[in-house]
C-alpha cells in the first residue's frame, strides 16, 4: 500500500516538473511579451509575419507588413521580438564588376 503510494506521488510529481513547470515559464515570457511590446520593434507573429509595431492599444497592436501596408493583430499573436537585419552591400567581384557572378549551364 506505501509503494503504491509512494510510486503515484512520484508520478504526479514528475509530470508536475516536466510538463506544468515549462509550460507555466512559457506563459509568463508570453505575458511579459505583450506587455513590453511597444511602437517602433520590429517583431514576428504566430503565423511567421516579420512587422514593425506602429500602434499599441489595450489588446491589440497595429503591425506594419509592407511599406503603406498595415494590419491590426491580437497581441497574443505577437511571439518574438526580432532585430532588424542590416541590408548587405553587394561584395565587388574580381574584374571590379557588382553584378553577381553568372553560372553556366551545363
Amino acid at each position: 500500500m506505501l509503494t503504491t503510494v509512494l510510486f503515484l506521488g512520484g508520478m504526479i510529481a514528475f509530470f508536475y516538473f516536466l510538463i506544468v513547470m515549462p509550460q507555466r515559464r512559457r506563459r509568463q515570457v508570453q505575458a511579459q511579451l505583450m506587455s513590453d511590446v511597444d511602437v517602433g520593434d520590429e517583431v514576428m507573429t504566430l503565423g511567421g509575419i516579420f512587422g514593425v509595431v506602429r500602434e499599441v492599444g489595450d489588446h491589440h497592436v497595429v503591425l506594419e507588413i509592407a511599406p503603406d501596408t498595415r494590419v491590426r493583430l491580437a497581441k497574443s499573436a505577437i511571439t518574438a521580438r526580432t532585430e532588424a537585419e542590416p541590408e548587405e552591400e553587394p561584395a565587388d567581384s574580381p574584374d571590379g564588376s557588382t553584378s553577381p557572378a553568372e553560372t553556366p549551364l551545363p
